[in-house]
């Protein structure tokens, strides 16, 4: 009998063990996060983040793509749980339903017009033809309100118009550095560090900063870009945390390792070529303004954009639930 009860008890506190070892604890933090960011200035935001491959003991799975879209799909079917995107993208998204928070604006604007010869004023564009990336997107659209405000009259033509801005359009940068150099275009909007690439490969100059025209109309900063993450992750206390005090320190971290990130951002999926310098980090406008302190100027950049195109944002602004904090 004695024999028995001890084998009992053995057994039982064997099988206590074993069970302990093997039923995992619903409670345990979560232990990997997919991060997505644009390929270019955006990415830099979350160069430190690549670079570590973790925020805390979370390991990132990080992707750099080649455009807004496909971070957008991805976020809208839950696939991206951290995401750099356009503002004005994360606001139509979470406007559409998806449960997303907006943590802070990591780009200030990264966007400047470059040509072969200098201007003094925006009024010196008039009778010329200036390209841009994207129809109808935020680039486009940021310069058709500056030109307005300005009383500068424009047109969409691939032809010089007498008086008027002719603006044409390009799919990317790689399309328009080629017309600059060969002198088929004068004047383009690029976004760094292509344009410091343009003006080494097609010789030109940047004649234009846009963020500072739009703080000049606006006395805002120029919102373009942010960072977003899903509700599981914003309500992962211990991961924001960490993901904030990095984002905190992004700036400082690509200055201090300027060299090195384009071998990271590479090793993720970017298709850049051109190496990463401080001045082109410092044009970057790449830091960290968390969604509190920054929603006056997001409103006010959304709703620029809302009156050109309503849709861009999703029909309306966001509301509260939209900013990580508040």
């Amino acid at each position: 009998m004695k024999k028995f009860l001890a084998f009992f008890l053995c057994f039982a506190v064997g099988s206590f063990l074993f069970s302990c070892e093997k039923v995992p604890d619903e409670t345990s933090a979560q232990t990997e996060y997919v991060l997505m960011a644009p390929d270019g200035a955006p990415a830099l935001a979350v160069a430190g983040i690549l670079n570590e491959g973790k925020i805390g003991g979370v390991k990132i799975n990080a992707n750099i793509v080649s455009g807004a879209d496909e971070i957008v799909t991805n976020v809208t079917n839950g696939t991206a749980d951290v995401a750099v995107m356009p503002v004005n993208l994360a606001a139509r998204v979470y406007n559409l339903g998806v449960k997303i928070k907006f943590v802070s604006v990591n780009v200030s604007g990264c966007l400047y017009m470059v040509g072969k010869t200098a201007i003094t004023s925006l009024n010196d564009l008039a009778g010329k033809v200036v390209y841009n990336i994207g129809r109808g997107g935020t680039p486009d659209l940021t310069l058709k309100y500056i030109l307005t405000q300005n009383g500068i009259e424009f047109e969409e033509s691939e032809t010089a118009v007498s008086g008027k801005v002719a603006l044409q359009y390009v799919a990317a940068a790689s399309e328009l550095v080629p017309l600059l150099k060969t002198g088929k275009a004068e004047y383009g909007v690029l976004g760094e560090p292509a344009v410091t690439n343009c003006n080494e490969k097609a010789e030109t100059q940047t004649v234009l900063d846009i963020q500072a025209e739009w703080k000049k109309l606006t006395g805002e900063d120029y919102t373009q870009a942010g960072l977003v993450v899903s509700d599981k992750v914003s309500a992962d206390a211990e991961f924001m945390n960490a993901l904030v005090s990095t984002l905190e320190n992004g700036k400082a971290w690509c200055v201090e390792n300027a060299s090195s990130i384009l071998r990271i951002l590479k090793e993720n999926g970017s298709s850049l070529a051109i190496e990463f310098t401080e001045d082109i980090i410092e044009r970057s406008n790449v830091g960290y303004v968390s969604a509190a302190e920054a929603r006056t100027n997001v409103e006010k950049y959304l709703t620029v954009i809302k009156t050109f195109n309503d849709k861009l944002i999703g029909g309306k602004l966001p509301d509260d639930g939209f900013y990580y904090g508040i």
